[in-house]
């Protein structure tokens, strides 16, 4: 007679020693990623800067309901060490005192200008739009495409730039120093983290032989002419990860792009509170659920095996062998799965150790919440698909997206 309960336990085995050995990988791919990362010229170590003290540089950004967040960027942008740029903030109907505040800072600043985005056309999604109309006002030969709620070390500007021309690129985004403003999004996000880092790795999207393109939407510089040529923001119109479907089509389209890391240049937030990680997080699953219904969800039950199951499997094999009391081959598979479960385990904190380590982003013992990063990411993935069955919507910077319409 087959014994079922012993057929589960084998199953299970499999699958906690499959996610073992992605958690591995993911450790090896993030420290290649840490190796490889290139890190900008810095504009004071430069001896000859020949014509690059000529450009003009546009920095634009898009702004919508940023009150707590604007005054800071704004600032640090004003203190550059580089002269010859303006700087474009392009206004997404705010409904606090983001317009207000921007207003006091201009007091005629000749650096500023503060554009209204208006109405936005029909199909246009998230920051598009403003980032469109910031690129339709500008002057410069160069295109600065950065977020409201961003810091920016005062060579921000001339590091990327001497950059961008030195290395004859045509794009350039650097990786930002993340910051992590609550006790929750400090436990989630290093998880995140660590796929993102493996995923977009610099070291797969600086090599010209893999088409994988990629950028930063809190920081890319690029050539207008390019940008213009890779049909600007209106070529990703409809894209809610706008940032990531500009940076393939850069790709795709053969120019030279490369990821630098840029934590010495600026600070981004990723998500300000658990609201906005929860719509961060469903902003990453649904695009691909539209695309391509079958892969997201094979992808949810992955993250689910990857992420929970190492730690159910680890409980219940403690519970279950605390409770049978006898030698028998079950017990045996119950301490296989006991022992493949806490390798499991272990390479998960092993490797959220690591990312904290090498990013320096917070706390490095945050490391120990990577079971409550593992829990939210898993869940946030299938409520999405499972709310995605009913209706296709996102919620992001107070405004509602339909999807598949």
């Amino acid at each position: 007679m087959v014994n079922l309960e012993l057929i589960v336990i084998i199953f299970f085995s499999v699958l906690v020693m499959g996610s073992f050995g992605i958690w591995v990988f993911l450790l090896f791919a993030l420290k290649k990623s840490f190796d490889l990362s290139p890190k900008m010229i810095q504009s004071n170590e430069l001896q000859n800067k020949g014509s690059i003290d000529d450009c003009y540089i546009s920095i634009i950004i898009p702004a919508r309901n940023e009150e707590k967040y604007i005054k800071n960027c704004i600032t640090s942008l004003l203190n550059q060490n580089y002269n010859k740029y303006e700087i474009i903030i392009v206004d997404d109907n705010s409904s606090d005192r983001t317009l207000e505040i921007l207003k006091s800072l201009k007091n005629n600043n000749e650096l500023i200008q503060i554009i209204q985005a208006g109405k936005k056309p029909k199909n246009w999604v998230g920051k598009n739009w403003p980032c469109y109309i910031g690129y339709k006002n500008s002057k410069g030969d160069y295109l600065f495409f950065t977020d409201a709620d961003t810091i920016h070390s005062n060579h921000s500007i001339s590091d990327s730039l001497y950059t961008l021309l030195n290395h004859n690129l045509d794009v350039l985004t650097a990786v930002p120093r993340l910051l992590y403003p609550t006790f929750i999004v400090k436990m989630v996000l290093p998880i995140l983290s660590i796929f993102m880092f493996s995923r977009y790795s610099p070291a797969k999207v600086n090599n010209p032989k893999i088409k994988l393109g990629y950028l930063f939407g809190s920081f890319f510089v690029i050539s207008k002419t390019v940008y213009e040529k890779i049909g600007t923001h209106e070529s990703v119109k409809t894209e809610i990860v706008e940032d990531g479907a500009l940076g393939q089509r850069i790709k795709e389209f053969g120019y030279k792009l490369k990821m630098y890391r840029g934590e010495e240049l600026m600070s981004a937030y990723w998500a300000r509170d658990f609201h906005t990680l929860w719509n961060s997080l469903k902003r990453l699953i649904i695009p691909i659920y539209f695309k391509n219904k079958r892969n997201s969800i094979i992808m949810t039950i992955g993250v689910f095996i990857l992420m929970v199951m190492p730690f159910l499997t680890l409980l219940y094999s403690i519970i279950t062998i605390s409770i049978i009391k006898d030698n028998g081959i079950d017990n045996l598979y119950l301490f296989f799965l006991l022992i493949t479960s806490s390798l499991a385990v272990l390479s998960i904190y092993l490797t959220n150790y690591y990312q904290l380590k090498m990013a320096k982003t917070h706390n490095i013992l945050y490391f120990l919440g990577a079971i409550i990063g593992c829990i939210i990411v898993s869940i946030s993935f299938i409520w999405s698909i499972i709310s995605l069955l009913n209706k296709g919507s996102i919620k992001w910077r107070d405004r509602i997206y339909h999807y598949g319409k």
